[in-house]
């Protein structure tokens, strides 16, 4: 991959000097910053600014290692096959008009794809703005040159792998113009036709600019390869999805997939893999300058200082600070003291420090109010970050950035800064705090949540290894193994509970009835009340087709069930019975198999709380203890989980057990396409039982 970055001669197919085509803008960027060999391309020109001009990227007396493409659709076919001949390593196609495009355009991009697979050429693109390199100054994209002149490329540690092609660049020239931040590298891989987020990822996680790594994602072209290079990235990573839509769901059998949605099995896959995920393009870049600070204390509770000139401001930073999962620092005795000596001896000390008063007293003097409470709680160890709150252009409020970035580096704890201010005294302070690794914010609740997500951010070395995809088999009889390798569609109930059972998931005693001299002995041996239903083959929605009977208290009534669920169903169907179960927490445990993640676990309340919250967790298979513990502590309904109103607490580790084992089930049987425990009930005496099940096979 090394050649798309650092190539060794470039290529500019369709380079013109027509100052408004996309072709002029590649080869204007690739004089302003790349320092090699540059060839542009195109038979209707001998030259271009001066440089000698070629026909074909095949006439190229040169070396060629990458060669950027922006020509009509129809002819990149042609252009990759003169590539490929050439002995160039990897081709930007930044022209449009592909799967894009619509039907014409997917076959143009499919010639594509077995071009590459032919000559094993690399492909980025098509349909993309290519890369953006600040740390290096190249720009190889059809970028206008006037609006990313090359004093905006502000050199960070942050790179992007982005899918968006126009907004991508919009972005980038909007945060280093209002000095948001700076940047490592912009990728832009528009329809991924070889390229992808999992090649560009690898290769940013060993690039030695690069400290934190941002996706802006539509799709994943391999979500579990995804998901282990994220597991196993000393670099924090960050992903906005796009497209949060419940695709499929109105075709699902299941209630587990109808739950699903595309965005929660991905939003769940980036939880387990220690990813942070985003919800717009701020919050991204936010993020993503946030977690490239390289202070984040280990073990940590992330225990804030305020130190604000207004104490409204610091109230509302504490509200926040809760809400995000830190606390308020309860600053010590000796920090106190030091502070106190800055104010009136009206003025007593808390956290937040609202340092107005001290700066009226100190007016005057050489004391640095600032600096000097910033060095109080940063030197304090009940405290483990500092919020500062600044105002550039007040006379008054005076503060050196390089003092802030001196103390947080030296106490190894980090320090954001809230800022507001007269806007040219503004834009100077955050283009210093860029220099400097000080992240500035607008917004007191973007601060609190970024700084959140630096003390919450799980390492590399808390993210276990997944465990290798092979699970022990299980012997189950003759007649259940050739169900599970010849049926297709949804099993019955019967069928469902019994495999589940067989793999170590507790399911109610159930028994078949087959006739009425049976039904009676059945409904004594298990007991009242009884549950009675009607198993038909490919159907499952029985309540709906009202074959579920509760509340069955005689045998005299359990015989009369039997006989109308009978006549309901046509000859082939079954009547199953059990003691119905009594208890008031139900839970939704199912498997998903998703086309990007494979098998997913799903956990979720059930019963009423199912249709009201929508409450529902995903986890790709398989899945650790810890990963399990992990998804029951991703629910919202966490209250209900703890012994909500004097029910009984749920057993987390009984419960992850059988998240554990419904994952190693999906993983072992391919061709189970769903799994719907619904409900899984805690008892009253605690124990965990499935009175429902539903396995779909493909």
């Amino acid at each position: 991959m090394n050649f798309f970055f650092n190539p060794g001669g470039i290529a500019a197919v369709g380079a013109t000097p027509n100052t408004l085509k996309g072709g002029y803008a590649i080869f204007k960027n690739l004089l302003l910053g790349y320092k090699g060999s540059i060839y542009p391309v195109n038979p209707g020109y001998n030259e271009i600014e001066g440089i000698a001009c070629y026909p074909s990227v095949g006439t190229v007396p040169g070396h060629v290692d990458l060669a950027i493409v922006f020509v009509p659709a129809k002819f990149v076919p042609e252009v990759i096959e003169d590539c490929a001949a050439k002995g160039v390593r990897g081709v930007m196609i930044e022209s449009g008009g592909f799967a894009e495009a619509g039907p014409d355009g997917s076959l143009l991009q499919q010639s594509l794809k077995d071009i590459c697979k032919r000559t094993g050429i690399r492909l980025w693109g098509p349909n993309c703005m290519g890369l953006v390199d600040a740390v290096e100054g190249f720009v190889f994209s059809f970028m206008d040159p006037r609006s990313l002149q090359q004093e905006l490329l502000i050199p960070g540690n942050v790179s992007l792998v982005v899918q968006g092609g126009l907004l991508s660049a919009g972005f980038l020239v909007d945060v280093m113009s209002h000095r948001v931040m700076g940047i490592s590298k912009v990728c832009s891989i528009g329809n991924k036709i070889d390229v992808n987020e999992c090649d560009l990822l690898s290769y940013l996680i060993q690039d030695t600019n690069t400290e934190v790594i941002g996706h802006y994602l539509e799709s994943f072209s391999d979500g579990r390869r995804f998901m282990e290079l994220c597991r196993k990235s000393t670099k924090p990573i960050v992903v906005l999805h796009g497209g949060k839509s419940r695709k499929g769901a109105e075709a699902a059998m299941s209630h587990t997939a109808s739950m699903a949605g595309n965005h929660k099995i991905i939003s769940g896959a980036l939880a387990q893999a220690g990813v942070a995920e985003a919800g717009d393009f701020h919050q991204m870049m936010d993020l993503c300058r946030s977690l490239a600070t390289k202070l984040r204390p280990a073990g940590q509770d992330g225990r804030v200082a305020i130190l604000t000139f207004s104490g409204g401001s610091g109230i509302i930073a504490s509200d926040f600070i809760e809400k995000h999962g830190l606390t308020v620092a309860e600053l010590s005795h000796e920090t106190k003291n030091a502070l106190g000596l800055l104010f009136p001896d009206w003025m007593p000390v808390g956290n937040p420090v609202d340092l107005w008063p001290a700066i009226e007293k100190q007016g005057g003097t050489n004391i640095d109010v600032y600096s000097t409470a910033l060095a109080a709680a940063l030197n304090d160890p009940a405290v483990d970050a500092v919020f500062l709150h600044a105002f550039a252009g007040h006379s008054q409020l005076v503060f050196s950035v390089t003092d802030i970035a001196r103390q947080a580096r030296a106490a190894g704890k980090p320090v954001f800064v809230w800022l507001l201010g007269r806007q040219e005294d503004a834009l100077r302070f955050k283009a210093e705090a860029i220099s400097s690794g000080i992240p500035v914010f607008q917004e007191i609740s973007r601060a609190v949540e970024c700084l959140g997500a630096v003390f919450h951010q799980r390492r590399s070395s808390e993210i276990l290894e997944r465990p290798p995809e092979q699970v022990k088999a299980i012997r189950i009889p003759d007649k259940l193994d050739d169900v599970l390798e010849k049926e297709v569609g949804p099993l019955d109930e019967y069928a469902s509970k019994t495999i589940l059972r067989l793999h170590g998931i507790p399911t109610v005693e159930e028994e078949i009835i087959l006739d009425e001299a049976e039904c009676e002995k059945a409904a004594n041996r298990l007991g009242f009340p009884l549950v009675m239903k009607g198993l038909q083959k490919g159907k499952v929605h029985k309540t709906e087709r009202g074959l579920v009977h509760l509340n069955i208290e005689t045998p005299e009534a359990a015989l009369q069930v039997f006989n109308s669920l009978k006549k309901k169903m046509d000859p082939s169907g079954q009547v199953l019975a059990y003691k119905q179960v009594k208890g008031k927490i139900e839970i939704i445990v199912g498997l998903v198999r998703d086309f990007h993640f494979g098998p997913c676990v799903m956990l979720g309340l059930g019963g009423i709380m199912a249709e009201i919250l929508s409450d529902a967790v995903f986890a790709p298979a398989p899945l650790t203890m810890e990963d399990a513990l992990a998804l029951i502590g991703r629910l919202r309904g966490q209250k209900i989980f703890a012994g909500f109103r004097g029910e009984p607490p749920v057993n987390r580790e009984e419960l992850a057990a059988v998240l554990v084992a419904v994952g190693d089930i999906g993983l072992h049987y391919p061709r189970i396409q769903e799994i719907d425990v619904n409900p899984l009930i805690l008892g009253e005496n605690g124990t965990m039982i499935a009175v429902d099940a539903t396995i779909v096979l493909r």
